[in-house]
């Protein structure tokens, strides 16, 4: 009994390729596709011109492999404690604003030759809070016909801002007050 294995046959498919390229007929193949070339009309064959090398070179040029980023991200599972300030900002005073800050209305009286833009800076009171006012004054102007001897009464919110003016004149009294959105709105 003979043990040894067979080898198998070597084929050679270098010569087996050439072999068959030797075969193939090209005057045939070239004729062919000319006919169906001259078919096409003027455009397409200018098109195909350009758009066939263009995607051969394409394909063999190689393309860059994308760089992979490293996941710096925890795992979903593990919790991290995060320190946050979560007072708003109105919540916040500095020692400036709670020295300003007073329940109590501050008055003014009206000097000769005084400016409401006067009185807000004496006052140390907020410029565009006097244009936000001014906003809102009304056809009758009394903040920009303030008279001598007339009374400016304020108050401030905790924040050190304008929370009400009101402008007192011959028994007449006109308010304004600061609105939810910031604006102010007047009263008579």
């Amino acid at each position: 009994m003979n043990r040894r294995k067979k080898k198998k046959q070597q084929v050679d498919y270098l010569e087996l390729a050439k072999q068959k390229f030797s075969s193939i007929d090209w005057q045939q193949i070239k004729q062919q596709v000319l006919t169906k070339w001259n078919v096409l009309p003027k455009l397409h064959q200018r098109a195909l011109m350009v758009l066939v090398p263009l995607l051969l070179i394409l394909l063999v040029i190689p393309l860059p492999e994308p760089q992979q980023q490293e996941e710096t991200a925890t795992t979903p599972s593990q919790r991290v404690e995060v320190n946050i300030n979560t007072r708003s900002l109105s919540e916040q005073k500095s020692a400036e604003q709670q020295s300003l800050a007073s329940d109590a209305w501050k008055e003014y009286e009206v000097k000769s030759g005084d400016t409401l833009a006067q009185v807000f800076r004496n006052n140390g009171l907020a410029m565009s809070d006097l244009n936000a006012l001014v906003k809102v004054e009304g056809s009758d102007k009394p903040l920009s016909r303030i008279k001598q001897g007339q009374l400016v009464r304020f108050k401030l919110e905790e924040s050190g801002q304008l929370d009400i003016l009101q402008l007192e004149k011959n028994n007449q009294s006109v308010m304004f007050f600061r609105l939810s959105d910031g604006g102010f709105g007047r009263s008579k």
